[in-house]
């Protein structure tokens, strides 16, 4: 089945190949370089509902619909061709040469760009990509940068802190490794501490998370306050209706940050100063120096202390919530050059 086109043409075909978190980090990018380019979005089928809230964006194609299959075929594509010849230029975001050669035999303008930078560069996500992207010369350069995004983004202004009580609070204890998940225990102890103070703390999981989610029902949260589902639209609505959330590096984080809420995030063996979710009103801990080398990307996940995680306490926590009427933090690792 060949994907519908709509009556204005996309300018620009973008494949990317990772997950939730990856792609919000590049949509920060691809919003400050391409805001005035029709795109058409090729990724994940579940990461839909992102996508399909910015205006320039035409059509969201399934990464594994049937069309893009065509191009790991040997024989040429005629009907795959007529498809890709609507497009200006053709924009990979991906490690795999694979899939840069696969394309490349249609005669097609198309760039592959990393999705991240070398594990052992430190510089956020998004100013890497956005950085590639001004290296290419068939992209504008009166672009705008990361900060103006923020700003477009601050559509919340928060006059009391959370202490004041009364908010609604949305935790998740899940990740896409648990090797990067502060412990639920205190998870749980946390809840009960802005529970105390009045705040309705509920819980958002995975669907692969039914083992947290027993945990959470033994320690008598009962199922009403937990949202476990696969949809992301409808996790989208629950995180706009609330007024703080608090998780771990996890592309669900990365989504409140996006949203504009007020976003609390726990860093462990993953590095902040990397995948720092970028937000009018984000605060990570830690949030200047790791409590130790970041050692998630590099693939050591046999550490037994987990020093950077258990060294986070409850009450760390707890104070930087409280504290979490801000505005932006603009020197963050993120905005510098």
């Amino acid at each position: 089945m060949k994907p519908v086109q709509n009556e204005i043409s996309a300018d620009i075909l973008i494949i990317h190949t990772g997950a939730l978190g990856d792609i919000i980090c590049a949509l920060k990018a691809i919003e400050c370089v391409f805001s005035k380019n029709w795109i058409d979005f090729c990724c994940q089928g579940h990461i839909f509902p992102v996508l399909k809230v910015l205006p320039n964006i035409r059509n969201v194609i399934d990464i594994n619909h049937s069309i893009m299959r065509y191009a790991f075929m040997s024989e040429y594509s005629s009907e795959l061709k007529d498809w890709l010849k609507n497009y200006q230029w053709v924009l990979l975001i991906s490690f795999s040469e694979e899939w840069e050669k696969s394309f490349s035999k249609y005669d097609l303008n198309i760039v592959r760009i990393p999705p991240r930078p070398p594990i052992d560069e430190i510089i956020h996500t998004t100013r890497f990509l956005l950085d590639q992207f001004h290296l290419q010369t068939w992209i504008p350069i009166n672009s705008s940068d990361i900060q103006n995004f923020i700003l477009q983004k601050k559509t919340r202004s928060y006059t009391t802190s959370i202490d004041s009580g009364g908010k609604s609070i949305y935790i998740h204890p899940g990740s896409g490794s648990s090797f990067k998940n502060w412990p639920i225990e205190r998870y749980i102890l946390l809840a009960k501490h802005l529970q105390q103070q009045n705040n309705f703390v509920q819980w958002i999981l995975g669907p692969a998370e039914c083992e947290l989610k027993n945990i959470l029902i033994q320690n008598d949260v009962t199922s009403e306050n937990i949202l476990q589902t696969n949809k992301m639209n409808r996790v989208m609505h629950v995180l706009s209706q609330a007024d703080h959330y608090i998780g771990n590096d996890s592309g669900i984080s990365h989504l409140a940050a996006y949203i504009g809420i007020d976003t609390t995030v726990i860093f462990g063996p993953s590095d902040f100063r990397r995948w720092h979710p970028i937000g009018p009103f984000v605060k990570t801990i830690p949030d200047q120096i790791p409590i130790c080398l970041p050692c998630f990307e590099k693939g050591i996940r046999k550490c037994s202390h987990k020093k950077c995680l258990n060294d986070i306490t409850v009450s760390k926590v707890m104070t930087t919530i409280e504290n979490s009427n801000f505005m932006m933090n603009t020197d963050s690792h993120f905005l510098s050059k």
